[in-house]
This record gives structure tokens, sequence and C-alpha cells, in this order.
């Protein structure tokens, strides 16, 4: 049977897994939206486990009484957090209000948060110690949680019955079985209602369940990372190599031979970051790439997906990527793209970053143009940066 020292310890290692889980993330790839919405995810969960721990264990009602608002108000958090998370997941659909309005959201969240932590919330003690008290405001703070998180369950749920990809449609998985936990867990409230039952409080049991769901998520199905792969293909000998340090700019209108190039060189052993304005799903049917990462160059948003007006975030993106390899490869398609959103001379800073990242690094980038597409002022600073190979 549990216990309160059981309760406490648990909430413990919630915090913890929850933190390091959050930190994790971050440090892998602190420039996506997704990972930063995740990070402040885990941190609201983290310290939603460790007021978990101190009402548990407070010595009396007025410090048990702080310490339940401190649950109330992270939790709301928390839930908003995840519905946030939620709609930067799937791959195609169309923007959301969520998204375009994401400061506006926040401050609704917060004053939610606020309200109902600041509304009649109270503590009463039982063998299991100190937790909130179930009453009509308490009630509604729960209700307002498992919709919440049934709002997400289901945003992740109609992204997966969309997806085309067999890939992403497993990457989702751990993410809404973690967020159907605490929706499921109503169960346990109704039963305390219903029948007057004392019942142990699980908040911190749910926190620990849904971060191992979301943690093997991110460490098994790579879910907020990109991390380089090594990956098994089919290279073609007729196409030209590259050494450590290459940078090419491939002119053509038609001719894959970027794509087969950046294949061959997966194939010779490098990790290969693709980034193109065709949908990653076409790209992998293709060429066979079922593992590399892929960046959408798209103004929707969505885990994968990256603003082409957002320069900045896509080479910190690739910089972050070629750190952690020594064997990288990358390819870019899709500059005429980028060019409508960005200036010229923002256009050629952001060349000279990634050439000067890959020089660094002992990597090798590959990017492909239409010159008739290109402004015409900008293709003669390109290939005074790069080797040039014209088809």
């Amino acid at each position: 049977m549990i216990d309160k020292v059981a309760l406490a310890s648990i909430s413990v290692v919630a915090a913890v897994a929850c933190f390091f889980l959050g930190v994790y993330v971050i440090g892998r790839n602190r420039h996506l939206a997704s990972s930063r919405v995740f990070f402040a995810v885990t941190m609201a969960a983290a310290l939603s486990a460790l007021f978990d721990f101190l009402i548990i264990t407070a010595s009396d009602a007025a410090q048990a009484g702080h310490f339940a608002r401190g649950i109330v108000f992270n939790t709301v958090l928390l839930a908003g957090g995840m519905i946030h998370l939620a709609f930067l997941i799937p791959f195609e659909r169309r923007d959301s209000l969520v998204i375009r309005h994401r400061w506006t959201y926040a401050a609704l969240i917060v004053a939610l948060g606020g309200s109902m932590a600041a509304g009649g919330i109270e503590a009463s003690e039982d063998q299991y110690g100190w937790w909130v008290l179930l009453n009509e405001v308490s009630l509604l703070w729960y209700a307002t949680m498992v919709l919440m998180f049934f709002v997400s369950t289901v945003i992740l749920v109609l992204a997966y019955r969309r997806e085309r990809s067999e890939e992403e449609r497993r990457r989702l998985l751990p993410l809404i079985a973690g967020m159907a936990v605490p929706v499921l867990s109503s169960l346990q409230v109704a039963k305390t209602v219903m029948v007057d039952a004392i019942e142990p409080p699980l908040l911190s049991v749910i926190i620990l369940s849904t971060c191992l769901f979301v943690g093997y998520g991110v460490f098994r199905q790579k879910l907020f990372v990109l991390e380089p792969v090594k990956e098994r293909v089919q290279g073609s000998p007729d196409t030209p190599r590259m050494g450590a340090g290459g940078v090419v700019l491939v002119e053509t209108k038609t001719d894959d031979l970027a794509y087969r190039m950046f294949v061959n060189e997966i194939a010779s052993g490098g990790q290969g970051l693709l980034i193109s304005r065709r949908h990653p799903v076409q790209l992998r049917e293709q060429y066979g790439l079922s593992n590399t990462p892929m960046l959408w160059l798209t103004t929707k948003p969505g885990a994968g997906h990256i603003d082409p007006g957002s320069l900045s975030l896509l080479l910190h993106s690739v910089v972050g990527f070629l750190e952690k390899s020594s064997e990288a490869i990358v390819l870019l398609d899709g500059l005429e793209y980028l060019e409508t959103y960005n200036k010229d001379e923002a256009i050629m800073q952001f060349i000279y970053g990634l050439r000067d990242a890959v020089t660094v690094t002992g990597s090798k980038l590959i990017v492909s143009v239409d010159p008739m597409a290109l402004r015409p002022q900008v293709l003669p600073r390109l290939e005074r940066e790069m080797d040039i190979i014209k088809r």
C-alpha cells in the first residue's frame, strides 16, 4: 500500500526527471520553437511535482495552503503549455490561434492559473499527508486540467490520423500516451467524489508516468531533438565526391544532382541534414532516407518546420547539428524560397555563417539553386563563396 513516504519520494523523482528531460532537450536544440516550449512545459511539471512534495510534507495548514496554491498555478501552466506544444507537433494543418497569438495565449493561461490559485484553494490532512482539499473550487480546477489535457490529446490524435509518414506517426505515439495519462486519472477523482473515499494524491505519479512516456519519445524516437544519425542507403558512383570542409553550389533547373550527391555522402558514412522546400515525406520516399533529419521550409508551424523568414533560427539549428557530428553533410535546397522572405544582405550573411561553420567543423555543404530564379545580384556573390557545379 502506498504511504506518505512513498508519495514524497515519487514527487522528488518526478521533479528531477522532468527537470533533466527539459534540460536535455533544450541543450540539444534550444533554437527550435518546439524545444523551447517543451522546456517550459517540463519546468512547470517539475515545479508541480516539487510543490506536491512540499505540501505532502507540510507542517501545518497555513504552509500547506500556500503549497496547494502553487500546485494549482503550476499545473494550469503545465496543461496550457501542453496545448501549445500539441499545436507545434503536427506536420500538415492550418495555422492556429494559439501559435499566431502565442503571447496573448500565454498571458491568458497565466491569468487563469493565478485566478484559480487565488480563488479559495485550501488544504486538508489525512494519512497521506496534506493535499488540496476537494471542494467546488478545486473540482473546477481539476476539471479544467482534464479538459485541457483532453484537448491536447485530441489535437495529437488528429495529427496522427492525418500524418502520412509511418516514422512521424511512431514519433507521435509516446506524446499521445503521455498526454492521455492525466485524462485517465480523472477516474480516480470521480471515484473519490462519488463514494466519499480517501485516496492517495497521485499528481506526481501522473507527472512521472507522462514524463516516462515522453522521455521514451525523446530518447528513442528523437522527439524535439535534431540528432545526427547514420543511415544505410545506396550511393551512386557517377556523382561528384566532396572533401572535408567542402562547400558546393549546384546550379540546376531540373536535375536532382544535389540530392544524389547528398545520398552518396550518406552512403559513404556521412550524417545528413536536409533542408528543403519539398515535403519531407516525399523526399524520404524518393531517396530512401527513413531516418535522416529534415527541416521543411514553410510558414506552417510544427516540429521540423522552419519559417523562411527566420534565417537566424535556421543558422543556429544547422550550426548546432554540425557541432554534434564529425561527418556532417548538409543539403540546402530552397534558397530561392528564402530569398522571397529576406533581403539580399541577410541571405549572404546566412551563407557566410553556414560556410564558416562548415569550414571550422570539417563538414560538407551542398546548396542547390535554380540560377534563373535567383535575383541577379545574389548569384555572383554565391559563386564567389563556393565551388560551382552547373547542370
